[in-house]
């Protein structure tokens, strides 16, 4: 339902003719496809919108036009609220008030950026949890949306904004008007029992899993053999979603040594490619240009998603599933249990709330970047509002019972159990993907060898890259 392209960029002025402007960005975006479409509508006060989008050949797409109204969105629409389709809630912005369009489609259920140019207007909008990029940078003769930075660095933008999730942003001749329309609120904690809170985590993470897979083409799973990966393809299988599972990591690291294990208990077919440590380099280089940033957290996750992502590609994939936001949600990390420890139940709390707000800029952008160049459109069960919204009330004794609790994510565990997820794989403890992969320990030893700590090893190379006009 919707629209997947996988770039767009829009440009406000009050010059004639943006054309150029747009052309220029969308080079600087071409790896996220090879196929692109730019369109000016002047306005009657001397505006000039253009916008632009970009998709990878054999993609779905859809670029609504009609004579004074454009609409280009990244991603898409898993489920209207509305109950119409994602085409024809943003074509209402050609037939109402534009604001009101774009502000009804930021609230419905999907991943998506968009951007509706009208006459001598821009409006911009992004799903409520920031799944799919969007950034804004302005000037005095120039106001510029694109799906990531580097397309704004190119038109001599140093430090584009992202576009808060769940907002909206209005272009007119009289200024720049931000709303937000909807968010999660901070939650207050309700008394349930921790069946209850099992049995509608269940119920909400199996309806959020229909919603993602439901005309979503071909689906496989990025497989780890953790919880997450394994109770999302658990629950794809009961939805009857026909699912492979996709597993990738360095030779003889610990993820790829167990995996084909796991797969067989679940009666999953499954895919492993490796990868030589050899060719780290060239990754680290290449996704460090696309996730634009020299943070060695992000990069070490992002390698293996990138990776993903190729050998989904490769064998004809739409749509690859990851367990992306459950850790937020209940506690996976350690760093929940020594907050715990510390500081008490309360700045748990807290910090639970601030993760998952946070999981646009520390997660979702990152992984949308890493898995660009590819044809395929990378999906997380636990982003789906309705599961947020219910599991940020849970107690969070079921998610993490102290401060030495190694095991975590109880109420998670106790929902596998009754998605008849092995015993071994329910009980298994967390393995970050960085180190089940091998990747960060083979990105520790390049900066040996080079001579230099991690850090300035990160920063160094994304010097090097990081202005490259394409990827390297």
């Amino acid at each position: 339902m919707g629209f997947n392209l996988n770039g767009i960029l829009g440009v406000w002025a009050t010059s004639a003719d943006n054309n150029s402007i747009v052309e220029s960005m969308a080079d600087a975006l071409k790896h996220r496809g090879n196929l692109r479409r730019v369109e000016s509508i002047t306005g009657e006060k001397g505006g000039s919108v253009t916008l632009g989008c970009i998709w990878h050949e054999g993609t779905v797409k859809e670029f609504v036009r009609t004579r004074t109204t454009s609409v280009v969105v990244n991603g898409s629409f898993y489920e209207t609220r509305s109950g119409t389709s994602a085409g024809r809630v943003l074509r209402r912005a050609g037939s109402v008030s534009a604001l009101a369009a774009v502000s009804e489609a930021t609230r419905e259920i999907g991943g998506f950026a968009g951007l509706v140019g009208q006459r001598d207007r821009l409006f911009a909008f992004r799903d409520i949890n920031g799944l799919k990029p969007l950034y804004l940078a302005h000037s005095p003769r120039l106001t510029a949306f694109a799906s990531e930075r580097k397309a704004l660095w190119r038109v001599g933008f140093k430090r584009p904004e992202p576009v808060t999730p769940g907002s909206t942003i209005g272009l007119t001749r009289d200024g720049i008007a931000k709303r937000r329309i909807v968010q999660f609120s901070r939650p207050r904690e309700r008394k349930v029992s921790f069946k209850q809170a099992s049995d509608t985590v269940l119920r909400l993470l199996s309806t959020s899993i229909r919603r993602i897979t439901r005309r979503a083409g071909k689906v496989c799973v990025a497989f780890s053999g953790g919880l997450d990966s394994a109770l999302t393809a658990a629950l794809a299988t009961e939805a009857g979603v026909e699912i492979e599972a996709v597993s990738v990591g360095l030779a003889g690291s610990p993820e790829i040594l167990t995996v084909e294990k796991f797969a067989d208990q679940l009666g999953l077919p499954i895919r492993v490619e490796t990868f030589q440590a050899d060719s780290i380099e060239e990754y680290v280089r290449r996704v460090l240009w696309l996730i634009e940033e020299p943070n060695m957290m992000k990069l070490s996750v992002a390698i293996p998603l990138h990776w993903a992502a190729m050998v989904a590609a490769r064998h004809g994939y739409d749509t690859i599933l990851c367990g992306q936001g459950s850790d937020e949600l209940y506690g996976g990390y350690s760093k929940y249990a020594n907050t715990l420890g510390l500081r008490g139940r309360e700045a748990l709390r807290n910090q639970l709330y601030t993760s998952v707000i946070e999981s646009s800029t520390v997660n979702y952008e990152r992984d949308d970047q890493a898995t660009s160049p590819f044809p395929v459109e990378l999906r997380t069960p636990f982003a789906d509002p309705d599961l947020i919204e219910f599991s940020l009330t849970i107690p969070s004794e079921f998610k993490v019972r102290d401060g030495t609790d190694v095991t975590r994510k109880w109420v998670l565990r106790e929902v596998a159990r009754k998605a008849e997820v092995p015993e071994d794989i329910v009980w298994r403890r967390k393995k970050a993907i960085q180190h089940g992969t091998g990747v960060e320990k083979a990105i520790l030893k390049l900066a040996k060898r080079s001579g230099l700590k991690p850090e300035e090893y990160l920063h160094t190379t994304f010097r090097q890259v990081g202005m490259m006009e394409s990827i390297p």
